[in-house]
């Protein structure tokens, strides 16, 4: 469900008074000037994994409440398991007792995503299956140096992250997937309803969220595998061509939007008779049977 979230304080004076109150925090980390001895900014502290940073004219709140919450409960900083509707408000609440004014403060930027369990290696079927977003070419392919694969659709208020979250955290009984949207600019989701913590408690907005979320599952282009002996040379040879980003980037590049849409609803309308969607078919059928496990736990 929700992960990462950044809270923004434009008015950073009672942030930096709560801060600095010795009885709140241990610790507080700053940036000293070696010859002066001028203490500078950032300052920092950490509530559990939480970031609380005050700079010279703001302040922001920052991290992932799914591993807030596994490390309050179990002591361990992870998010590979689910994070149910009342776990979320429960982090809410905790954020709400613990930080100064934050739930009076906007959101700017956080994470809406679902971890899967599929019958295959996360990392295979991200690599063979998932093709494009929108007829368009992924913006960043990431591995982990063996820890994890991740495949990125980044526009200008957004992201669609795929990752293997069974290898980020080396589990071996399970194949784990996660499909996540990073929210980028408020322009984006407080449409949704979402301007601050407290509303992502709204059961309301989380099906906005979650809708959302599935709009831009279906803009992805998840094909599954074909050879000729199922389907003619023929049309192995336009599907090759219609599953290949350059053919798209050129027609663009061509100025033949005509013929891109065109072919776009010849490719669709090939990969339905070809029966070439089930595994897309299969995860959207597991994204909602898992938002709606969430909601009620």
């Amino acid at each position: 469900m929700i992960d990462f979230i950044r809270v923004h304080y434009d008015d950073k004076n009672q942030l930096e008074t709560f801060v600095l109150d010795k009885t709140k925090f241990e610790k507080a980390f700053t940036v000293l000037e070696y010859h002066s001895g001028v203490i500078m900014y950032p300052y920092r502290v950490n509530l559990e994994n939480m970031e609380i940073v005050i700079n010279e004219k703001s302040g922001y709140v920052k991290n992932s409440i799914h591993k807030l919450n596994n490390l309050l409960l179990e002591g361990d900083e992870h998010n590979h398991n689910d994070f149910s509707y009342s776990q979320l408000c429960s982090m809410i609440d905790f954020l709400n007792d613990n930080v100064i004014d934050i739930a009076s403060n906007k959101i700017t930027q956080f994470e809406f995503g679902l971890n899967i369990k599929i019958p295959v290696k996360p990392e295979d079927f991200i690599s063979k299956n998932v093709l494009m977003h929108n007829f368009e070419k992924h913006t960043a392919i990431r591995k982990f140096k063996g820890r994890g694969y991740l495949l990125e659709f980044e526009h200008y208020n957004y992201k669609i992250k795929i990752y293997d979250k069974s290898k980020q955290y080396r589990i071996k009984k399970d194949n784990i997937l996660r499909f996540e949207i990073k929210f980028l600019n408020s322009k984006e989701f407080n449409p949704l309803g979402v301007y601050n913590i407290n509303d992502l408690k709204d059961v309301q907005v989380l099906n906005k969220l979650f809708n959302y979320l599935l709009k831009r599952y279906d803009e992805l282009l998840i094909v599954d595998g074909f050879s000729s002996e199922s389907i003619s040379d023929k049309d192995v040879q336009k599907l090759g061509m219609y599953s290949s980003f350059s053919y798209w980037e050129n027609l663009i590049n061509n100025n033949q939007r005509q013929t891109k849409m065109n072919n776009k609803r010849k490719y669709l309308k090939m990969l339905e008779n070809y029966k070439l969607l089930k595994r897309k078919n299969y995860l959207r059928e597991q994204l909602i049977a898992k938002f709606k496990e969430l909601m009620v736990n």
